[in-house]
């Protein structure tokens, strides 16, 4: 760095200078005749020695460096020099003691003190100084003193916290505790950068000792109240780069408590780093119980995603996550934690049935489970043995902590219920839509559908269900019904909209092999509770809302198999993990709304990017289907799906309550459905030899959507063989959409070609 900061000013160092050159050569005459004095012996008249400057900051006119070598020479013409002795900044007063250093060296490195900061900007500090120097001769002869005034500089040294990272828009939270670590730099230090010691101090919002509001608002006032000694906060040494603040005194709950800590560094010439900036050496926080602390966790599997809505630790049974399991398989459980004002999770540990309390090490950690497992940071999941209960189910309670680096610990507890698959039936189908119902009429008979949208409720059950042949009600004679699609296969329905706490159990599953799902798309939006009269959600989105448990999942994992359709199933699944500014119809992996613990990512391999849009038909691919060896034969399908006509699905034999005027309904040309719309490879690598890579692909795509919003062909049904061997089967439409004999197509492939299930011989 140049001396000289300001060429074309005179530095403002200059004239005190001079000043002080000044006095010091009328201090240093009235210096020299208090201290001279007469030889003891009679030798005869002692010769004074003479000194003489050989190097020194030639003048007080420029800056010199903060650390400078002297040297001197001394001659006697009577005797020999036995010593010299200086002194640094000697005081300017008659009659003041002066602190001499007596030396046999002619050289010496001195360090000169540079306090005075010159701007927060320019971040140099300096400081005027005088050496005096004087030989002393073998008989006590001294010489005339010498002197030598001049500035010195240096480099103020810099600091910054490096955790938690200081945020002046968002201050964390801790408990009355917790570490501060920070960096320091002294760029011109000599044989070494690091600063030589740092001075902190803790602030709190309502100490008299400093106003809290012109800290935050002015921080520079902390260096115009404390600079340059700092002289009543702590210091700790240049090798200590972080500490504990302890003792901190809680707000109330629910309101927390402020305070600033600020940090100062020194260097080995007492410039302090300058700048107080709330990005930098100054970290605002809060302060709350250790209790609601800690890193906030997420724990998953194929049935729940729950997030605790903060940090902390509770055995409050409230607070407990609710989950069933199958009996006879692993029980997965994932987990991790996301801390929070520049902390950082150091481990996890988890323990199953045990005493939270007992922190006795385990005596094996792949057996002892009623015993807390070792922190690690790379524990983030656990695969628990099969359960098999005694009886129809079984309870248990697992364990999970996180810790973070200022040791606050967050504790999540699952009750998790096992349950036996008991498949004694073969097909359950559930309808989870929210359509119009009945409007009875006086007389016993049905209003026509008040809404536009077809179906109405009562429409789609005869559509699928109706055994056909039986008379429309308050119809002409001969005005009978159509079979269903479902009619000759033996099933039971279930209608999820007054479920008994809006709530499907794993227990009233278990008794089914097979299930079959649909939901609409506008049900899919509904936001009430699903117990509600108006405009309930549907079940889905009820059983994914964050913190709840889907016992479909558990089902799946139990050996179940499923088919869900209806245009609206992807949305209810994914629209409680929406990522807010991003596109409301569109459920993407890269924003972190589609991944693990999704049931549309676990259960149907759909892991990319889900878009929720309009298109007009479908299509099968332009590639083989049969991606495996244990594909199935999809040639019994419809090379492509229309919609329905006039022609081949006539509204007064499947709609006849539908005014003629307005059938557009019936008759639609394009329809919201779901689709993959980016790469979505999934695979398995079949080959046993873990030497060799032979990778099959796990989902098939059945149909591609054709025109529409979704653009170009994207995979809207897709058949998935999990790796245990089921095949569970999404359909990214509304089944009615389509002509009647490409929806007998479909139903009889899923439940005859993927099942095996069988159908009466019944007219359809």
């Amino acid at each position: 760095m140049s001396p000289i900061r300001r060429p074309h000013a005179v530095p403002r160092w200059v004239h005190r200078g001079r000043a002080v050159a000044a006095a010091f050569l009328t201090f240093a005459a009235i210096w020299f005749a208090a201290c001279s004095k007469e030889s003891p012996l009679s030798l005869g008249e002692n010769q004074r020695p003479t000194l003489e400057l050989t190097q020194a900051p030639a003048t007080t006119l420029q800056p010199f460096f903060y650390a400078y070598e002297l040297r001197w020479a001394g001659y006697d013409v009577d005797g020999h020099i036995d010593h010299f002795r200086y002194a640094i900044d000697p005081p300017l007063q008659l009659n003041a003691d002066t602190v001499w250093t007596k030396t046999t060296e002619n050289r010496k490195s001195f360090l000169f003190h540079s306090d005075k900061v010159d701007t927060t900007t320019d971040q140099t500090a300096e400081g005027y100084h005088t050496i005096v120097l004087e030989a002393v001769d073998d008989r006590g002869g001294i010489s005339v003193p010498v002197a030598c005034s001049f500035t010195s500089f240096t480099i103020a040294p810099t600091i910054q916290i490096t955790n938690p990272v200081p945020n002046h828009l968002l201050p964390p939270t801790f408990g009355p505790s917790f570490h501060v670590s920070w960096k320091g730099n002294d760029p011109d230090g000599r044989g070494t950068t690091k600063p030589v010691k740092y001075k902190f101090k803790v602030f709190s919002d309502g100490s008299r000792e400093f106003d809290f509001l012109t800290l935050l608002v002015n921080p520079d006032s902390l260096r115009r109240r404390y600079a340059p000694n700092f002289s009543e906060w702590d210091s700790v040494g240049g090798d200590t780069l972080g500490l504990d603040i302890r003792n901190l005194v809680p707000g109330q709950p629910p309101a927390v408590r402020n305070y600033v800590l600020a940090i100062v560094a020194f260097d080995e010439v007492g410039a302090y780093s300058p700048v107080m900036n709330y990005d930098t050496n100054l970290l605002f926080f809060n302060v709350s119980y250790a209790g609601l602390l800690g890193p906030k966790m997420t724990v998953f599997n194929e049935s729940f995603f729950y997030t605790a809505s903060n940090g902390g630790f509770s055995l409050d049974p409230a607070t407990f996550v609710h989950t069933e399991s199958p009996a006879g398989r692993p029980a997965h459980f994932g987990w991790f934690a996301n801390s929070t004002g520049g902390t950082f999770v150091t481990g996890y540990r988890w323990m199953l049935d045990g005493n939270v309390g007992d922190d006795r090490p385990r005596d094996s950690e792949d057996s002892d489970f009623n015993r807390w497992s070792r922190y690690s940071a790379q524990t983030l999941g656990i695969d628990l043995p099969p359960f098999n209960p005694s009886g129809v189910s079984e309870t248990h309670f697992l364990y999970v902590e996180a810790e973070d680096n200022n040791s606050q610990v967050s504790l999540v507890v699952v009750q998790f219920t096992v349950v036996r698959a008991l498949f004694d039936k073969e097909l359950l189908i559930v309808d989870d839509t929210r359509l119009d119902g009945d409007h009875p009429k006086a007389g016993g008979c049905v209003d026509q559908p008040r809404t536009p949208v077809w179906p109405t409720a009562a429409e789609l059950d005869t559509f699928f269900f109706a055994r056909g042949g039986t008379p429309w009600r308050c119809y002409p004679a001969g005005t009978v019904t159509p079979p269903g699609i479902f009619n000759g296969y033996s099933f039971d329905t279930l209608g999820t909209r007054f479920l008994p706490q809006g709530t499907l159990s794993l227990q009233q599953l278990s008794h089914y092999r097979h299930v079959v799902w649909y939901v609409d798309f506008k049900s899919s939006r509904n936001i009430n509770e699903p117990y509600l009269t108006a405009d309930p959600m549907s079940e889905l989105r009820w059983l994914t809302l964050p913190g709840r448990s889907n016992p479909i999942g558990t089902w799946v994992s139990q050996g179940g198999e499923i088919w869900m359709f209806g245009g609206g199933v992807a949305s209810a699944l994914q629209r409680n993990y929406e990522k807010p500014g991003t596109a409301l119809d569109v459920y993407s992996s890269a924003d972190g709304e589609l991944g693990p613990g999704r049931f549309m990512y676990d259960v149907f391999g759909w892991r990319s990017e889900i878009s929720s849009k309009s298109y007009a038909q479908a299509q099968k691919p332009n590639h083989s289907i049969s991606r495996s060896a244990d594909s199935l034969d999809y040639s019994l399908l419809p090379d492509y799906l229309f919609e329905k006509t006039e022609d081949t699905d006539p509204i007064a034999v499947y709609a006849p309550t539908r005014d003629r005027l307005n059938h557009a309904a019936f008759y639609q040309q394009a329809m919201v459905g779901e689709g993959i719309t980016k790469p979505n490879e999934v695979t398995i690598d079949i080959d046993p030899d873990p030497h060799v890579v032979h990778q099959a692909s796990l989902v098939d795509t059945i149909y591609e959507s054709v025109g529409g919003q979704m653009g170009a062909p994207r995979p809207v049904m897709t058949l998935y063989r999990s790796p245990s061997g089921q095949k569970q089967i999404f359909s990214g439409f509304q089944l009615w959409y389509w002509r009647r004999d490409y929806q007998v197509a479909i139903t009889d492939f899923v439940l005859q070609k993927a099942w095996g299930l069988t159908r009466q011989p019944v007219p359809r």
